[in-house]
């Protein structure tokens, strides 16, 4: 028996997925090792705990901590790295009679060079940002706390800041500085701003630096409080071509998108996301940006922001009506589509819905705030048309469709039952899966598997409070903000992937209210896989976090690996196994067995982190056994985990 294996590069990471041949338990396997070629030298990717809590790590044989699922990352990579993997099967009667099982192993992966381009000319790229992890833990000596991981992510230099915003931070800094040293101009709107590594950027630009500053999250119409990025306006007011933009109560100037052009200033390339140029933007919050190297992109970014500098503070005719259509361009053979609101009639969300309701393989998203529930469909945030979907009343339901998605707040009637209370507390999410509750969703705010009567997860953020087994305590954000990003995948996997992008939240409110933008790439398979495996890390470490928050005093909860290969049944059967199909790019369609076994306790993948650009090299090709017809599907998540407690490590190295 051979395992057939994907490998997905992100720019920064290597996240690998893998099954056996037609799906069978391979006999006596207590789990895997993963046999890694970095730049022609061997090791071995290894699990972090062993099969008691007595166990302790064999430095010479670390395959005898074996990984006891079928999804690994490897953060161990650095962009230029060449690496090759096979997963290899431990095996043995028992915990104390292990080997390598090669003759069962995958076969050797195609040489990848881990790198951040999708395509040619498009590439993404995608910060830390999740500071509930216990690699930021163990930087903070065990005890973190707002204030000093504040103190540090402020510093240029700081070990924690440079892992912590990860791969965005020089990519931004390079274009940057590629843009002084080759002459060219920059055209920045920009919503918020205070990091201090970006200003210094901004300011060598000098006048070749133009920036719109909005007046970010103010608290009123009137001095001081009408502008929150009073004191760096006055630090670059005379020293780069500086346009305010201070909006009233109602509206968030709310876009952050860098136009570059060349020295002859022509528009050239264009960076947006969802990032903030602020230190808490690019080290605290889960963020990403986009960079489209096309010249007609960047000259629909440039009209855009001609048109916000042309409105001043306000929003007159001539914004609304210029936002209220869009050109597509072809880009590497895909389709990039840019919106700019605010719109008149909500266009740019009939486009994007349209797309949403047209996914047949599944839908992966990450949400700030898209708004609260509303009745009416036209004002109906993304996320709700997304969760539509599996209503069994809308006419695009689909119950098959897998769902993956982390909101960062509770939203009324969206990741909470019941409507709005004034002046309370809106409940918490329904725990028990028979219960019923009168919205169309059911979120579990902890727990480790979502109710069966629904095919979908949606997750809140939490974090470890107190010290579970070898867990330390974690800091659930630096702020009020955890997921920052606004992304929607649809189809990574399949014929049309579609990725949504950019500082739009994705609701009514940011399409008829406030300056955004999104950006819908159409057909770029590389940059889906990417930001759907980036959206996975993400959940996947919430969940495991919310797993130890509900079970940390529970004695019999999973502590170590199962001395017995049936630990293989619940992932190769049911739900489980739909989602690693769905993860190894296959069609995904029912489960396999109508009666599948209760799913595992949630066991530690390793150490996470938000993996970014992806593309793909596999071992093997298999055929995947036909579903049964008429099985329903019922969809499952597996808990992820941060590493235990060993020694402190830097932060360069970005364990969790």
């Amino acid at each position: 028996m051979s395992l057939a294996l994907k490998v997905y590069d992100n720019g920064d990471h290597t996240c690998l997925v893998w099954l056996p041949d037609g799906n069978k338990p391979i006999t006596n396997c207590r789990g895997f090792t993963i046999r890694r070629l970095k730049k022609g030298i061997e090791s071995f990717l290894h699990g972090f705990v062993g099969f008691s809590d007595d166990d302790k790590l064999d430095p010479s044989a670390t395959w005898k901590f074996p990984v006891q699922r079928f999804m690994w990352w490897d953060y161990d990579v650095t962009t230029g790295d060449q690496v090759q993997y096979s997963v290899v099967p431990v095996v043995g009667a028992n915990k104390d009679s292990l080997s390598l099982d090669p003759a069962n192993a995958s076969p050797l992966t195609p040489v990848m060079t881990v790198t951040g381009q999708s395509s040619p000319h498009i590439s993404a790229y995608f910060n830390k940002g999740i500071v509930a992890a216990q690699w930021v833990s163990r930087a903070l000596d065990n005890a973190p706390n707002k204030g000093q991981i504040l103190s540090q992510v402020q510093q240029p230099g700081n070990s924690l800041r440079e892992a912590l915003s990860g791969p965005v931070r020089p990519e931004v800094i390079s274009l940057l500085e590629g843009a002084r040293q080759n002459g060219g101009t920059i055209y920045a709107s920009l919503y918020e701003l205070n990091d201090p590594e970006l200003i210094k950027e901004l300011v060598s630009l000098g006048s070749r630096c133009n920036l719109i500053l909005a007046n970010g999250a103010f608290k009123s119409n009137t001095p001081p409080n009408n502008d929150e990025n009073a004191a760096v306006r006055q630090q670059l007011e005379s020293k780069i071509n500086l346009h305010d933009r201070i909006v009233k109560k109602g509206h968030f100037a709310h876009n952050k998108f860098v136009v570059f052009c060349d020295a002859n200033g022509k528009a050239q390339k264009v960076l947006t996301g969802s990032l903030n140029w602020t230190y808490t933007g690019l080290c605290t919050q889960a963020n990403n940006s986009i960079v489209v190297e096309d010249s007609g992109v960047a000259e629909d970014y440039l009209a855009a922001w001609n048109r916000i500098k042309d409105a001043g503070n306000d929003y007159p005719p001539e914004l609304v009506n210029g936002n209220s259509s869009a050109k597509t361009h072809v880009v590497d053979g895909c389709t990039v589509t840019p919106w700019f609101v605010k719109t008149s009639a909500a266009q740019d969300l009939v486009y994007a819905r349209q797309l949403i309701n047209a996914a047949t393989d599944g839908i992966l998203f990450l949400f700030f705030n898209p708004g609260i529930f509303e009745a009416d469909p036209m004002h109906w945030t993304l996320l709700q048309n997304i969760l539509e979907r599996h209503n069994s009343s809308d006419p695009n339901y689909n119950p098959n469709l897998y769902f993956c998605g982390v909101v960062n707040q509770a939203i009324p009637q969206l990741t909470n039952p019941g409507g709005p209370a004034k002046g309370k507390l809106q409940p918490n999410a329904v725990l028990d899966p028979t219960a019923s509750a009168p919205s169309p969703v059911t979120l579990y705010k902890s727990g480790v598997e979502p109710p069966v009567r629904l095919t979908h997860d949606v997750l809140v953020p939490h974090n470890i409070k107190t010290q579970f087994h070898n867990w330390d305590q974690e800091l659930l954000g630096a702020g009020i903000v955890n997921i920052h990003s606004k992304v929607i995948v649809l189809d990574p996997f399949g014929a049309k992937p579609v990725v949504m992008t950019g500082s739009h939240n994705l609701g009514f409110k940011a399409s008829s209210a406030n300056d955004d933008n999104l950006m819908i790439i159409q057909g770029n398979a590389p940059l889906a896989a990417a930001y759907a495996i980036n959206i996975i890390a993400i959940f996947q470490n919430y969940r495991w976090n919310n797993y130890v928050e509900a079970h940390r005093n529970d004695p019999r909860v999973w502590h170590g690996l199962m001395d017995t290969d049936s630990w293989q049944d619940s992932y190769l059967t049911g739900s489980e196994l739909q989602e690693l199909e769905f993860w190894m790019g296959e069609l995904h369609g029912s489960p396999t067995s109508s009666a599948p076994p209760p799913p595992p306790p949630p066991s530690p993948p390793g150490r996470v982190a938000t993996p970014g650009q992806i593309r793909s090299v596999s071992s093997h090709t298999r055929k995947a056994p036909k579903a049964a017809k008429g099985a329903k599907a019922v969809r499952g998540h597996r808990a992820h985990a941060a590493r235990p407690r060993k020694k402190k490590p830097t932060p360069s190295k970005r364990h969790s």
